[in-house]
């Protein structure tokens, strides 16, 4: 199983160091969004402010990154 790395950049960025084994790249996305949205959550129940552009890297095992996940595009905001 291909191993994906998932480095968080928000007000500390966090480089991923263990990675983790995900079926396919759209099974890692789908762990990328979960820690979005967690980190968003943990924001709000905190009352620190969200920053929309905050994101979550996806890279392969050579450093690649596959996919972005940008907070904003992970939750629905209305008003």
């Amino acid at each position: 199983m291909p191993r994906y790395f998932l480095n968080i950049y928000n007000d500390g960025d966090v480089p991923d160091e263990e990675g983790i084994e995900a079926e396919d790249l759209g099974a890692a996305k789908g762990e990328a969004i979960r820690g979005a949205r967690s980190l968003i959550a943990d924001h709000v129940i905190e009352g620190r402010p969200i920053t929309l552009s905050h994101r979550i890297e996806v890279e392969d095992g050579n450093g690649q990154v596959l996919a972005t996940i940008a907070f904003g595009e992970v939750v629905t905001i209305r008003p």
